[in-house]
This record gives C-alpha cells, structure tokens and sequence, in this order.
C-alpha cells in the first residue's frame, strides 16, 4: 500500500459527494481524487502528527488536528506543488485538544472542540465566520501575520468535572461520553441531565459498572442505540430500557463502534446477533458519518442502514464512495466498507429437463 507504518494514515475526510477524499497521517494531510483511481494521493500540507481532518464545504474550510492543535486551512491553499506554502494560510484555533466534533446544531454548523484529562473536561463550540463577512473586512498587519482573517468565531464554552470519552452532536443540544454514561447537555442553558433515567432498574448495570467508555449512540426508528466498549443497549426517547433484555456484548475491545484492531463485528439489531465479522490486521475506523459538509447533511442522531455490508472488502478504486461508506485503514492501505441490500432467495428451481422456460412463459 501506499501509506506505510512509518507514515500512517489516522484519519480521512471525504467532500465534492465523496469524489475526493483528505488523508491526515504522520507527517501530513495528503489530497485523493477518486476520478483519477491509479493516481496516488498527494501531499497538500506538511504537518505532523494529524489524527484529525474534516471538511466544511459550505465555508470552504479544512479543519485539522495536527500535535493536538485545531488549525483551520482555507480549501484553495490545498497546492499539491509546494505542501508547505499553505502552512502561512493556516489559523490555529486551539492548543492541548483531546478531538474535535463538527455537525448542526440549533441550524447552526458547529465545530466542538474537546480538551479533557482524567478530572476534567473544557469544550468550547465555534461557528463558521460567513464568507461575506470576511470578504468585506480586510485583515489588519497583525492577522496576516498570524494567518490572515479570523475562520471560525466562539459560540460557546462549559466545563464538566470529569473525563470525557466521546461527544455527538444533536438537533439542539449536545450528547457527551463520560465516566459515568451519556450526558445531554443543553447549549442554550448549559445544564446536563443524564441521558439514561436513574430511575430504571433494568439499567443500573450502568451505573455500576467502573471505567466506563461510551463511545457512540444512534438513531434507530424511534429508539436510541447506546454503544459502550463492552456492550450496546437500547433505550427510548425518555431514558428508559427499550426492547427487553437485548443487549450485544461485544466479541473484542473496539476502539470505535464495532471496530476491533484485528476484525469488524457487523451486527444485526434486530436478532441481537452477529451477522458477519471481517478480519484484518490493526484495523482503525478513519471516517464513519457525516459531517456538514452541505445543507443536505441536516441530521440529529446518525442512523444505522439496515442492511449488512459486503462481504469483500476492496480498496478505493472507484470515481466515489457512495452513501453510508465507512473508511477504514487497514494496515497500510484505505478501504471503504458499504452496506449492501442481499437479495432474498428465489423459488427452487427444478433439477431435471431442460433448463429452458417452459412454452407458455414470456419471451
């Protein structure tokens, strides 16, 4: 493959409907055009240390989290010729960041960027500065000194006595992963409330349980899948347990949502059941939903396609990824994984004669 262990891919980001992807490795973030299949990606900006990329195309910005430093980079200083003329656009944002979270949120687009250690955690929300706004103001002497026009402006910033683990955003307000379980936090009041009600024993389980990692929740119908690094159960819309007692446990120790270093668990929600597991070798999920890319991304919680995904994996190699792909590295290549609909077995047909249609059927 083309990325090695001495220059490892972390992450990815796709735009343009999936024709073009950003890679973030160890020394760089590096361009994909999937319209050109047998072309290598090209290095676009020489950073270190990037386990972060994500795109907003509306503002035309990319955001990158290189030696736990947000920095923002418009989308045309890109330049494939010299990857380090584009360092002298770049705005930094914040120092010493965990992960950052883009989405819609309050139909705003909103970049939440996490700073926690083992007591606490700072988030702080910024918004797009709109590009007419920054068309109109000249940068002074000092900004084009520091990187030209301001990109993204504060929204909101909270503190939460404790470690954060993961962070979704939803329609109005906020859901965080921490020790103790998923807390919804409001953004307008900034209060938090736990996400699973207290007062219901079926799931103590959850309370009880120490070092607790929740990882990601999803929409599924009406109900809300909560994915630990341990199990996965389902709750309803007011916090209480939903569907009895089903619960996957998880085979391995992902690192992401169903995703373990050596293999994939596809799981059917339906069935509490393992429908497929794919193998690999230090697998590591490098992009799994989307982000507000475009006014076509408004979403609340990501929903789950109910449907399996193909049973081959193969490398990126078409003119785009098509909806609901998940890009993965594994080992030193990128693959995408997408959910494919099986077709349900036909009538039997007969073991003798001839294989021909019968004279009365239409030709």
């Amino acid at each position: 493959g083309y990325f090695t262990d001495a220059n490892r891919v972390n992450c990815a980001a796709p735009f343009r409907n999936g024709r073009r992807i950003v890679y973030g490795t160890n020394n760089g973030v590096y361009l994909s055009d999937l319209h050109e299949p047998n072309r290598l990606p090209i290095k676009v900006l020489a950073l270190d240390d990037v386990t972060q990329v994500d795109i907003l195309e509306d503002s035309q910005l990319l955001i990158v989290l290189a030696e736990r430093s947000v920095i923002t980079f418009p989308l045309d200083v890109l330049n494939p010729m010299d990857p380090t003329s584009g360092l002298k656009r770049g705005k930094r944002i914040a120092a010493h960041t965990s992960f950052f979270k883009t989405g819609i949120c309050m139909n705003r687009v909103i970049v939440c960027v996490v700073k926690t250690s083992a007591l606490s955690t700072t988030v702080k929300t910024f918004e797009p500065i709109e590009q007419s706004a920054l068309n109109k103001s000249k940068p002074t002497f000092k900004k084009l000194l520091q990187g030209g026009n301001d990109t993204l402006k504060l929204f909101k910033e909270f503190y939460i006595p404790v470690e954060s683990h993961s962070l979704s955003i939803l329609r109005s307000r906020l859901c965080i992963g921490v020790s103790r379980g998923f807390q919804i936090l409001d953004l307008e009041s900034l209060e938090t409330q736990p996400l699973v009600d207290p007062s219901d024993p079926s799931l103590e389980f959850i309370d009880k349980k120490d070092n607790l990692r929740p990882l990601a929740i999803f929409r599924v119908d009406t109900e809300i899948l909560l994915c630990y690094d341990e199990w996965a159960v389902f709750v309803d819309r007011r916090g209480f347990r939903a569907r009895g007692d089903w619960q996957a446990n998880w085979e391995g120790h992902p690192t992401a949502f169903a995703i373990e270093p050596s293999f994939i668990e596809i799981w059917d929600i339906v069935t509490c059941s393992v429908r497929q597991v794919i193998p690999g070798d230090n697998l590591r999920c490098l992009f799994a939903e989307s982000s507000p890319t475009g006014s076509a991304h408004l979403q609340n919680i990501p929903s789950i396609p109910n449907a399996p995904f193909g049973r081959t994996v193969s490398e990126l190699g078409s003119h785009s990824m098509g909806e609901r792909a998940i890009l993965l590295g594994f080992d030193d290549r990128v693959i995408s994984l997408k959910p494919v609909t099986l077709a349900l077995p036909g009538p039997p047909q007969p073991t003798g004669g001839s294989s021909r249609p019968s004279g009365d059927a239409q030709q």
